[in-house]
């Protein structure tokens, strides 16, 4: 057991070697990708519930995007959010502070630490996300559940009509088709880390082919 934690453990290392998890200019992926699929700015718009003048701004590398909107722009262009970014893998079940590998998307100013992994029938994805004080995401509905937990700083939600305020050990769970939002408020001029746990699919892709790799390793290997 020890010989495949180790064998594992080298798996995740050549895997995370890469240091920028973004591919360079996101916004020409993006456009290049609808231009493919002849569709306007104003149909991806209407199908993901993102403004067409974001996806303007995303095209031509003017703003940055959360990964959850990026998941709800890959569906509408027919690819996956793996096709448009990349994020660690994480091969093992469990992961530890000072370990995990923070990335963003497209130098933007929030950043990712990974913390859920793939397996088959895996329905759950979680990050953990530090906002700078004064951020504020997009609007964006998708798929699923959706539940945060703050762990500093302090947190306004919008969930369709309903505006939320939360502070340090406070949750939200709620129905992602509902059009929501997140930011940062201002808190004694401290960052806002949270932990968002979903059903969206924030992981599949490229990256999935790891959980192949993963299973081949431990195939055939007893355990005591």
């Amino acid at each position: 057991m020890h010989d495949v934690s180790i064998a594992v453990k080298a798996m995740d290392q050549v895997q995370a070697g890469d240091k920028s998890m973004e591919m360079p200019q996101l916004g020409e992926t993006i456009r290049a990708r609808r231009h493919a699929v002849k569709k306007t700015l104003v149909q991806v718009a209407t199908e993901t519930g993102l403004t067409a003048g974001f996806i303007s701004q995303l095209e031509r590398n003017q703003t940055s995007s959360s990964i959850t909107s990026l998941v709800v722009i890959a569906k509408a262009l027919g690819v996956t959010i793996g096709d448009l970014i990349k994020q660690p893998a994480q091969l093992r079940p469990d992961t530890y502070r000072g370990q995990r590998q923070p990335y963003s998307v497209q130098s933007g100013r929030v950043k990712y630490e990974r913390l859920s992994t793939v397996f088959p029938g895996s329905q759950v994805h979680s990050v953990k996300f530090t906002m700078p004080t004064g951020y504020k995401s997009e609007m964006v509905s998708h798929e699923g559940d959706e539940m945060v937990f703050v762990l500093s700083g302090k947190v306004g939600y919008t969930v369709g009509k309903d505006s939320y305020v939360l502070n340090v050990g406070d949750s939200l769970h709620f129905d992602a088709n509902i059009p929501h939002s997140i930011e940062s408020l201002p808190h004694e001029n401290e960052a806002s880390e949270v932990i968002w746990v979903g059903t969206v699919a924030l992981f599949d892709g490229p990256q999935s082919a790891a959980s192949e790799d993963r299973e081949q390793l431990l195939r055939g290997t007893e355990f005591f």
